[in-house]
């Protein structure tokens, strides 16, 4: 994840996919969320990282209360329920080599050796096979794009050019990965991959490059977030089925995007956007209606990273800077839970929300 606290937003984050529901109903970040005519229990799961004074450790939360799921420098980018089973990917630094991994109920399950620097975005799970996405740097110090399928990697790109995976979505027979490429002329453009198959979403311009962030694939449509450079910052914008709308436009400050969720006709982005004060808002939108997300007036910044629609309530996790420190929170309908505890740095990065 890339942050620029400025005018102009260069950032990514990617998020958890479809989780198919056992027991358990689980709303992930891209997920359609079914019809609740019962009153029962939620559980909020939310993903990410604490600096515990020694270094940051991948950390979920369940309803506020942290588990930590490694003693060492470790991240969390993505979180899935299902039944009683919690899977997170993330990564473990050793020394300066990061080492792609996931965890179920706690337990490490190492994706690539740390003989290469390799980092994971996102996962999704369907039936009993676990997804992951990421990318691993190659002899040349290039990204390259793939996922796991329970542990064996498949390669997306030929590590000729910068490819970077970012998100996946999965259902039936079909995998949906997203991210960009950078060509040998530094253009950078969105793209995704349908069964390993390359589709290119944003054009190779200069000065008009684009970023794909985030995927939800609803029967046979395709919703991706991105954004694309424009007179005074970033565009977030979204493309269905490869025809793009535009969410913001070039009167604003610049902005970035996060993820995306569609259910029923309704298509929700988040991210953020620059105020008048250069300081970066964290926000989602709504049929492209902004709904603002900050705490209190803006004078740090901020970022909505991922969201989960459960029925007619919307979950956003993401984060704020206090002045001191990043603070991971999530918002319900708006209204803020915060997880860090304002002193020490934390994030949070992605999030599902269970129906008992």
């Amino acid at each position: 994840m890339i942050h620029l606290k400025s005018k102009t937003i260069f950032s990514f984050l990617l998020m958890i996919s479809i989780v198919e529901l056992d027991n358990n109903m689980a709303i992930s970040a891209t997920s359609v969320a079914p019809t609740f005519t019962t009153k029962k229990k939620i559980d909020v799961y939310v993903a990410g990282y604490t600096n515990n004074g020694q270094g940051e450790v991948a950390t979920y939360w369940k309803n506020g209360v942290a588990t930590y799921l490694n003693g060492k420098h470790s991240k969390a980018n993505g979180i899935a329920v299902v039944g009683n089973d919690v899977y997170v990917a993330g990564e473990e630094y050793e020394g300066r080599r990061s080492i792609a991994m996931y965890w179920k109920n706690g337990v490490a399950i190492r994706l690539s050796d740390g003989s290469k620097d390799a980092k994971t975005r996102g996962l999704a799970i369907s039936g009993r096979d676990v997804y992951i996405v990421g990318f691993e740097v190659n002899n040349k110090g290039r990204n390259v794009a793939k996922y796991w399928k329970n542990g064996k990697e498949v390669i997306l790109s030929d590590g000729k050019n910068w490819e970077t995976a970012l998100a996946i979505c999965v259902t039936g027979n079909d995998v949906y990965v997203v991210g960009f490429e950078q060509d040998d002329l530094n253009l950078n453009f969105a793209k995704y991959w349908k069964n390993g198959n390359p589709v290119i979403l944003g054009p190779k311009i200069r000065y008009n490059e684009t970023f794909a962030s985030g995927i939800t694939v609803v029967g046979n449509d395709v919703y991706i977030a991105g954004q694309q450079t424009g007179v005074r910052g970033y565009l977030v914008k979204y493309w269905k089925n490869g025809k793009e709308t535009n969410i913001t436009n070039d009167g604003s400050p610049g902005g970035c995007s996060r993820g995306i969720a569609v259910v029923g006709n309704n298509i929700y982005v988040t991210g953020a956007e620059n105020g008048s004060d250069h300081m970066l808002a964290p926000k989602y939108w709504k049929n492209g209606k902004e709904v603002n997300l900050s705490t209190e007036k803006r004078k740090h910044n901020g970022y909505a990273e991922a969201i989960a629609v459960a029925g007619h309530d919307v979950y956003v996790a993401g984060e704020e800077d206090n002045g001191k420190c990043d603070v991971a929170e999530y918002w319900k309908n708006g209204k803020v839970v915060y997880l860090g505890d304002g002193k020490h740095p934390s994030r949070a990065t992605a999030i599902a929300v269970v129906h008992q």
